[in-house]
């Protein structure tokens, strides 16, 4: 779409304005049929695995069936060890990071993090807090040794600040300026024992990276920024160079979208997973509540922590540190050690130090319950694999069938199998600031905002799909998880749905280039399905209107076709008509919550001393709630 300029000769504006109404015109046709299918889950940058609930009432049914389980899974005991009944999710959300219960619930975490992933018993498992950067920062400092002159470094992307760079967007050129600062500012460094790749995610052969003298590979050039993933060939190469000597040769890995994602033959992922050390932001991962990560260590990799902190090259901060002194007392002249450190042993199923911080039990609890509801729900890691490709796949034949699209990625090999880059080639638009304008109203109709068109018509956001910005510099319009936690069916409704908004948002952006020349079109005219009201007018008389619509009369005397339309539906559905009076609805809220909380309380009280406390402060509102619920609830079929 080029914008005509109003100054241009009348021919030359003439025929662009009339091209631009044809535009308009085919946009309203390839529309006219009304949005798409729902996405069942409208949060696309959660990560790989979420908890997918399709609406409200079902997260709130799952924070109920979490609080059961939590209630179930974590009991008081008295001292020789007999129930005392359950702690309460208030009691963990208050508790203590040190002691019981928090021992146990970091425990059945880490258990279950490692189990459901498949890392090999071999593997030990950091657990600290800050999410993902954190996890980099701590796996790094404790890898990478500038004052050791053998060790060259390898990584994934380009240099910071190359020309090939701001492909991979700001997230990956951080990592590769954290490694080369580290360098630059540590007795000993050499930014030039710092090596990166020409692009994305690209792992040379073992033979090259052996020519460069690399004793650590660190790869972050995949997946969550840039929808790439390693191919097989990468793989191999990483592997081959890891097997030439597994003493000296380390690889560091963001695991963070990688997890479940993994479009490989079993028996490399298995290797991969046994051979290289990983970091990852757990709560993005599940959806959760946010603030820590996990790092897997091979054995080799725990040595060479353990000969790094015998020659260190810098002070590592307290909250940062997986090693801690043997002897409490002596914390600067004693020996340093992981086997104190925040560590899971799954060899002997326990924690082999505690966590400084102060962290969230809910938090960690919260992973072991996703983990579980995952494996319920999915499978295991091999399905959840197996679903991602399938779900890659997908996006490709819809791109393959949707010429005005174009996936990011070029080499379908290094398509991610957890996100997707996704980006507009519309012949239509040339100018960038308007491709611009249209992906931004795109984004706001596939969320909550909306968008309102020149004559004030405004179309209600369909939020279907939140949190689908690209990065900066990175070649794509909208980014999105497409990992195996979601049905196949998910992701050609989200598909769907971008190509819909898209075309919407461009009819939008149309009118609005005609409206400056004088052009404005009269209400209805742009099609748009659902309510279609004036916008930034009367959103409450709207409502105000909805609802006292069954009331109102024609002309005639007689009712109005919104009225009469309206009483048919309370008539065959009472409980729609009981819904569309907000008071009502305020108060069936607050009675059911009220009864819902007394009796969750009782529940999970088992002492009767304190159930009887409850009953005594609580129990005369009961009947009165319970009464008034029965008569709001007064439904005839």
């Amino acid at each position: 779409m080029n914008t005509p300029n109003p100054a241009a000769g009348s021919t030359a504006a003439t025929v662009l304005t009339e091209t631009l109404k044809a535009q308009r015109e085919a946009a309203l046709r390839l529309t006219a049929g009304g949005p798409p299918a729902r996405t069942t889950n409208a949060f696309f940058g959660v990560g790989p695995i979420t908890n997918m609930t399709a609406d409200e009432r079902e997260r709130r049914m799952l924070r109920f069936d979490f609080e059961r389980w939590l209630e179930a899974t974590y009991r008081k005991l008295d001292d020789r060890g007999g129930d005392r009944g359950p702690f309460t999710a208030g009691e963990i959300e208050r508790s203590m990071h040190r002691g019981y219960p928090a021992d146990k619930i970091v425990l059945d975490m880490m258990r279950a993090i490692h189990r459901y992933f498949e890392f090999p018993a071999s593997n030990r498992m950091a657990v600290g807090l800050g999410g993902g950067h954190n996890g980099f920062s701590v796996a790094l400092l404790h890898l990478m040794n500038p004052r050791d002159s053998s060790q060259h470094v390898y990584v994934d992307t380009p240099r910071p600040e190359s020309p090939n760079a701001p492909t991979g967007g700001f997230f990956r050129q951080s990592w590769g300026a954290q490694v080369l600062e580290l360098h630059r500012f540590a007795a000993g460094g050499a930014q030039e024992r710092v090596h990166f790749a020409e692009s994305e995610g690209h792992i040379p052969s073992a033979r090259d990276l052996a020519a460069m003298g690399i004793k650590l590979f660190v790869g972050v050039g995949h997946e969550t920024t840039g929808a790439t993933t390693y191919n097989e060939t990468d793989i191999r190469n990483l592997l081959e160079w890891l097997d030439g000597d597994p003493v000296s040769r380390h690889a560091l890995i963001d695991g963070t979208s990688l997890l479940g994602a993994m479009p490989w033959a079993d028996d490399l992922v298995r290797q991969l997973l046994a051979k290289a050390c990983f970091f990852m932001p757990f709560q993005k991962a599940i959806g959760g509540i946010a603030g820590y990560f996990a790092a897997t260590f091979t054995p080799q990799a725990i040595d060479l922590i353990e000969a790094n902190l015998r020659d260190p090259a810098w002070a590592i901060p307290r909250h940062l540190k997986l090693a801690v002194p043997r002897d409490a007392k002596r914390p600067l002249s004693g020996e340093q050690t992981t086997s104190l450190g925040p560590f899971y042993d799954p060899a002997q199923d326990k924690m082999l130090g505690g966590i400084i911080n102060t962290f969230s039990n809910t938090a960690f609890a919260e992973t072991t319950f996703g983990l579980a509801a995952m494996q319920a729900r999915v499978g295991s890691v091999h399905e959840l694999n197996r679903r991602s490709v399938a779900n890659r796949q997908a996006v490709n034949e819809w791109v393959a069938q949707h010429p005005l699209f174009e996936l990011g990625v070029s080499d379908e090999t290094r398509r991610g199998a957890a996100v997707t880059l996704l980006r507009v080639k519309d012949p239509d638009v040339s100018d960038p600031a308007t491709h611009a304008r249209i992906i931004a109203k795109a984004k706001q109709l596939l969320g909550y905002e909306g968008l309102t068109h020149p004559n004030g018509e405004f179309e209600r956001g369909l939020d279907v799909a939140r949190y689908v910005n690209a990065f900066p510099g990175t070649p794509g319009d909208f980014r999105a998880w497409i990992g195996g936690a979601r049905p196949t069916s998910d992701i050609v409704a989200l598909l769907d749905n971008i190509e819909y908004c898209y075309l919407r948002a461009k009819i939008v952006v149309i009118e609005e280039a005609l409206s400056e020349r004088g052009i404005e079109f009269e209400a209805g005219s742009a099609g748009a399905a659902g309510t279609t009201a004036k916008a930034n007018t009367a959103a409450k008389a709207n409502a105000a209107e909805e609802t006292s619509a069954a009331g109102k009369v024609n002309d005639a005397g007689g009712p109005s076709a919104a009225g009469a339309t309206r009483s048919a539906a309370e008539r065959s559905d009472p409980l729609l008509a009981l819904a569309l009076d907000p008071q009502k609805v305020d108060e069936i809220r607050a009675r059911s919550e009220r009864l819902t909380a007394f009796w969750g309380a009782l529940s999970a009280t088992e002492d009767p001393a304190r159930r009887a406390e409850l009953i005594a402060r609580y129990g005369r509102e009961v009947p009165g709630d319970a009464e008034a619920l029965a008569r709001l609830l007064q439904i005839k079929h």
